[in-house]
């Protein structure tokens, strides 16, 4: 029993850091945010508003539309990181590295998305933890 409970496991957390990888480096059109624009591509008029990529990345990590609030950021990077946690994946140190780089990963978006909610609402971002 425990080696296909540590199997499912194992695939879970392969599973969920795959697509955060991908959700990291490329987005899709088809997925419910704003996609950045193809690497190449001519740029498009320059809006002063427009997140730039590593924004809409953020949010893509988080599996948010880039219209969500803070409280909607925040409670996505909590669902992500206690669902993706080192300290539930300890008994296998493979498992628990590739845990904590997707922790650290959704953290980092957190927090990327987060600093730009606030200089949008000209606010001063959160400091640094």
């Amino acid at each position: 029993m425990w080696k296909r409970v540590s199997r499912l496991v194992r695939a879970e957390v392969e599973h969920a850091r795959r697509s955060i990888t991908d959700r990291l480096r490329r987005s899709r059109s088809e997925e419910r945010y704003d996609s950045p624009a193809p690497p190449g591509a001519p740029p498009a008029t320059v809006d002063a508003g427009a997140p730039p990529d590593e924004v809409r990345r953020a949010f893509a990590a988080l599996e948010l539309p880039l219209t969500a609030g803070a409280d909607e950021v925040r409670h996505a990077w909590r669902v992500l990181v206690s669902r993706y946690h080192p300290d539930r994946h300890a008994t296998d140190p493979e498992r628990e590295r590739a845990a904590t780089e997707l922790t650290r990963r959704l953290t980092e978006a957190h927090d990327r998305a987060l600093d730009w909610l606030a200089r949008q609402a000209g606010k001063r971002p959160p400091s640094v933890r």
